[in-house]
């Protein structure tokens, strides 16, 4: 019997998408174009992105962003030959930033893509 679990989190560059709940007290995010940037490319404009359909909705809560989707949904990049697509099942999850920490400067910072 062959097993499937959801990922419990996706690491994509600097992105991290993990399984959360949406608070009722989040508000929808309304997205304008084809994909959402989920995480920003701070120099060569390669943004982690899922692309847009009916059923992929966004929410922020704070500072916290959520999506939610009835379909499978791939987590890519702007620039392909980057990072490789990751899928992830229907859901709903939170968006994150990976953090780092700088032994030299003794500080914990946000990864840079």
């Amino acid at each position: 019997m062959k097993h499937t679990k959801k990922p419990k989190a996706i690491l994509h560059g600097e992105c991290i998408v993990f399984e959360s709940k949406i608070p009722a007290s989040a508000k929808p995010e309304r997205i304008k174009g084809p994909y959402a940037i989920i995480a920003n490319s701070e120099v060569t404009g390669n943004h982690h992105v899922i692309d847009m359909a009916p059923s992929v909705k966004f929410f922020q809560d704070g500072a916290r962003r959520f999506f939610k989707s009835d379909v499978p949904v791939a987590v890519r990049c702007l620039l392909k030959e980057r990072h490789d697509a990751i899928e992830l099942p229907s859901g709903e999850y939170e968006i994150g930033i990976q953090q780092e920490y700088d032994y030299f400067a003794q500080a914990k910072r946000n990864v840079a893509d």
